[in-house]
């Protein structure tokens, strides 16, 4: 058993660590596709370090809604399952919003 805080703790590691990588993951291609829509540099980087903010903060949200457990299992699998879940949601909402403004081939045409 972990002492509360000590589950806390952990929890907020992992939450961070988890969602740490998906920002690196997708980092060099979000500017790139970014850089594409927004037009100038100054806009794309904006935008870019808005969605790794959201993409750090959504999950450490979810995690932080949710009573700590202090067996070792049970936080893992909450944190976890918390943490990715306020992840997808964070790239859910990223891909609504760049799929929106992204041209479509009708537009081309025209």
């Amino acid at each position: 058993m972990l002492i509360p805080i000590a589950a806390l703790l952990l929890a907020y590691s992992l939450t961070v660590l988890v969602a740490t990588l998906a920002v690196v993951a997708l980092w060099r291609p979000l500017l790139i596709l970014l850089s594409e829509l927004c037009g100038t540099e100054q806009r794309s980087r904006f935008w870019s370090v808005w969605t790794a903010v959201m993409m750090l903060t959504t999950p450490l949200l979810f995690v932080s809604l949710h009573p700590v457990a202090t067996d070792p299992t049970d936080l893992v699998q909450g944190t976890m399952t918390s943490a990715l879940f306020g992840i997808l949601l964070a790239l859910v909402g990223m891909g609504c919003a760049v799929w929106s403004r992204t041209p479509r081939r009708a537009d081309h045409e025209a």
